[in-house]
């Protein structure tokens, strides 16, 4: 008897109980002993890819709980250009796989510096051993696809409960505040196994629409704007369709004028804060195109193609959002049989590659 290999949608139904998991053994907890051994008045995450996108979606929230700025730069621009970290600067590096050569690189500046090189990682065993003097895992576990998606999710869920360490042992809230928001942040686990749930029938129900895809824009502001990121990537390096994430009033600065009636536009809308200026630039939309599809927790939105019940002011839950746009690149892209790239791409990798030569392909796709 054979086991079935995992896919997209194997991780993408695993990423609520990893979620939890992170919360009740309180996953982050190293990473905010090391803060604590210090006096920080900021935050720098050095990230690219996915990484980057989840630590997009849990800045706001970050910047709240914590009381300071959060900064998130990509590794290469780190080594080439911003590779200065101050005593007063939390800085550290992520890699799910561990291999990254950019973010190995970016550990390696850091301890050039002077500094302490931290590295957090969802594989303890990577190179990110070698090349971290505090390791942090971060507790997503195996992932045999290339195209992560249970690893955004819980890096973003790592770095807010992160931040909730650092200010409940700073006194910026108190035990029964902690607890409060740690149950939040589990009703957003929640939530997103109810988008999970609900993404299948969402891509059925505009399943011509969907497999035309050929120009989309994906827009969010906060967290929702790191959802518009990752959804971004991944429509691209699984469709293969240019797909760009724009910031919610940043779409009507420029970016409307290519607008067309075969554009397609994702609206990203859980937050109440956005909801009146979402149904605007929604409805402006749509006098365009008729492809604009929105992802919201507005009771007063018409008919979105995913329905979360209000979430009032907060600001991790559109995290929730993910398994749509996970769901959607993996099925169409199966569907379309669109795993392989253009041939020519595999003499791209061999000329150059982002992994380091310890670096083992697990990957089943």
């Amino acid at each position: 008897m054979t086991t079935a290999r995992p896919t997209m949608l194997t991780y993408v139904h695993e990423t609520p109980s990893v979620l939890r998991a992170q919360l009740e053994s309180d996953a982050a907890a190293p990473l905010a002993r090391a803060f604590l051994e210090g006096t920080h008045t900021r935050v720098r995450i050095v990230a690219c890819g996915s990484s980057k996108n989840a630590a997009t979606i849990a800045r706001p929230y970050m910047r709240s709980v914590l009381g300071r700025e959060v900064d998130i730069v990509e590794p290469y621009t780190f080594c080439a250009y911003e590779r200065e970290v101050t005593s007063d600067e939390f800085a550290f590096v992520v890699s799910q796989s561990g291999y990254s050569t950019n973010a190995l690189a970016a550990l390696a500046a850091i301890r050039e510096e002077g500094e302490r090189a931290i590295g957090v990682t969802g594989d303890v065993a990577s190179d990110f051993a070698g090349a971290s003097d505090l390791l942090v895992d971060y507790g997503v576990g195996v992932e045999l696809v290339g195209y992560v998606t249970k690893g955004v999710s819980a890096l973003a869920n790592f770095l807010c409960l992160f931040a909730l360490d650092v200010a409940r042992a700073e006194g910026r809230i108190d035990d029964a505040e902690r607890e409060r928001e740690v149950a939040r942040l589990s009703g957003v686990a929640d939530a997103l196994a109810d988008v999970a749930a609900q993404a299948p029938g969402a891509l059925a129900a505009r399943y011509k629409e969907l497999t035309s895809l050929e120009r989309v824009f994906m827009v969010g502001a906060g967290a929702n704007y790191g959802i518009a990121c990752e959804g971004a990537l991944k429509f691209g390096e699984c469709l293969q369709i240019p797909a760009t994430a724009l910031e919610l009033e940043e779409y009507l600065h420029g970016p409307n004028l290519q607008l067309s009636p075969d554009y397609a536009v994702f609206f990203n809308l859980v937050g109440a804060r956005d909801h009146a200026r979402g149904r605007q630039l929604v409805e402006a939309t749509r006098l365009v195109t008729d492809h604009v599809f929105v992802l919201t927790d507005d009771p007063a939105s018409a008919d979105p193609d995913v329905a979360l019940a209000p979430q009032g002011d907060s600001l991790a839950a559109p995290l929730a959002l993910l398994p749509y746009y996970q769901t959607l690149a993996y099925q169409l892209t199966d569907d379309r049989h669109l795993w392989h790239k253009h041939p020519l791409v595999s003499a791209f990798d061999r000329a150059v590659s982002g992994k380091s030569e310890n670096y083992v392909d697990r990957e089943v796709l």
